[in-house]
């Protein structure tokens, strides 16, 4: 079994992930364990909160490579953000203020978990950046309010052209989101899973759990595709082929846990 992490805040002292580069070193030894062999770090990127430009990760990750306990594990790391989508987003993004996924023209973005507070038309955004060449990747969708209330508006979304990224911990049977996390697994709307990680007991970059559990309710290949396929694909900035994925029936939905 091999497993690729796309998203999570392993690198050290730069967001709200790891404290301190000794939790840093403890996460990836933790990786390794469980069969990661690559991971595509993603710190956020938020205007006024965490200001993570290209040049700022690049030297994080060029100085933590230099550590000897990092160099003895094994782990390849590329770079990466998480980016906070807002009307500026295309405009940093085209003047490289902003790291895409390993410098391929994949993002990953988030939005607000509320849609009441939104402050900009999510599709007309997704479509620019798609028009300037970018590949979208939503990142943990079973955390919006928009996709308890219509699930389908995830569809549209990979309708659209853009990918969509769950977080493992989603498919503990016990976790609040994991009743919408099987709905966009049953239909063919998720092609990455990873850990989000932020340190060793908030969503530690356990994958190998995750990749089990797809292949026992669903079959190996998307495992496979999930966990490691498709997340290859960015680092190498390959096309990722969207298929088999089917819409919901129009039905009220009452998954949202607030």
């Amino acid at each position: 079994m091999k497993l690729i992490d796309l998203h999570n805040h392993v690198l050290p002292n730069i967001d709200d992930g790891s404290p301190s580069i000794e939790e840093s070193i403890k996460m990836l030894k933790m990786a390794k364990l469980g069969h990661v062999e690559k991971i595509i770090v993603t710190p956020h990127f938020k205007e006024g909160v965490f200001e993570n430009t290209k040049d700022i990760i690049q030297e994080k990750i060029d100085d933590f490579k230099q550590l000897p306990e990092y160099k003895e594990i094994g782990i390849e790391l590329y770079p990466g953000c998480e980016i906070f989508l807002t009307k500026q987003t295309a405009s940093l993004l085209n003047n490289n203020k902003i790291q895409t996924l390993n410098h391929s023209k994949y993002i990953l973005v988030e939005i607000h978990r509320l849609t009441d507070f939104w402050l900009l038309n999510l599709k007309e955004e997704l479509y620019n950046l798609s028009v300037d060449g970018y590949k979208i990747i939503l990142a943990h969708p079973e955390r919006y309010e928009i996709t308890h209330k219509n699930p389908n508006f995830i569809y549209d979304l990979v309708q659209d052209g853009h990918y969509i990224q769950m977080n493992v911990n989603c498919l503990n049977a016990s976790h609040p989101n994991h009743k919408i996390a099987r709905k966009l697994l049953d239909h063919r709307l998720v092609h990455f899973i990873s850990s989000d990680a932020h340190n060793l007991k908030h969503r530690p970059i356990k994958l190998a759990y995750g990749y089990e559990f797809i292949k026992k309710h669903y079959q190996e290949d998307y495992a496979y595709e999930l966990f490691y396929q498709n997340p290859l694909c960015v680092i190498n900035d390959e096309e990722i082929k969207i298929s088999d994925f089917k819409e919901m029936k129009a039905k009220k939905f009452f998954f949202f846990k607030k």
